[in-house]
């Protein structure tokens, strides 16, 4: 009787509190567009474009304060929590909005498709392996050392920038914000050039149109959407 009445109590705990579930379809696939060609060239080798950018990253560089070092390093971490947290608030976690951080990780992996097509296709040297001149912390290099065209780090700050300002529209500016100065870092680091950045955003822009023309993205991101707002104590 006490077994019985144990397994009737689980069911019904788990018919209350039913897991939300992310879909199991890509948001992007290789078919859904031309990605290699998605981008214009980057600046090419010795240009005047190409100076300008290397000039950019080195003037930042002369800026840069043990305080900013600290925000790079903690920026290198690809996760919605990183980017939102300090516009959306210190409950704005793991814990407390789950199916967020799933979402945001499927649109980070899953935009990869796009991502490595375009960086394969150019494989631009970053400003550290390009000049000497250059100086990246040596954590950060060594995880840096693929292509650089489009910037990965900018395009998933993008991406979160546009989404959760659709989720959040009382928070849009600061979420462009906050998404635009995630990308920057890569670009403090010395491990991506402004043009890297600029054209994570383009590619970002195009990507996150074409998941939102997916019916099983649209499911999903309802979801998180239901799962932000509430927890944010926010009207539907």
């Amino acid at each position: 009787m006490h077994k019985l009445a144990l397994s009737l109590l689980l069911l019904l705990t788990l018919g209350a509190a039913p897991a939300l579930a992310l879909s199991d379809k890509p948001y992007l696939a290789e078919s859904d567009a031309d990605f290699a060609n998605l981008l214009p060239p980057p600046p090419a080798d010795g240009s005047p474009a190409d100076k300008h950018d290397l000039e950019t990253v080195l003037a930042i560089q002369k800026t840069l304060t043990p305080e900013r070092l600290q925000r790079i390093q903690a920026d290198t971490q690809q996760s919605v929590y990183q980017i939102a947290g300090e516009v959306l608030g210190p409950t704005f976690t793991k814990d407390r909005f789950p199916l967020a951080g799933e979402f945001f990780d499927k649109v980070n992996k899953d935009s990869a498709v796009g991502v490595r097509a375009i960086k394969q296709k150019y494989k631009r040297l970053r400003p550290f392996q390009a000049s000497k001149e250059v100086q990246s912390p040596a954590n950060i290099a060594a995880a840096s050392q693929g292509p650089t065209y489009p910037s990965g780090h900018s395009t998933f700050g993008a991406e979160v920038a546009l989404l959760l300002s659709m989720m959040v529209p009382e928070k849009r500016s600061e979420l462009f914000a906050r998404g635009w100065q995630y990308g920057e870092q890569r670009i403090a680091s010395g491990v991506a050039y402004p043009s890297d950045w600029e054209g994570g955003h383009i590619g970002a822009t195009v990507m996150v149109t074409l998941m939102l023309q997916k019916p099983a993205f649209r499911a999903d991101f309802d979801a998180v959407k239901t799962e932000v707002r509430k927890g944010l104590g926010l009207v539907p």
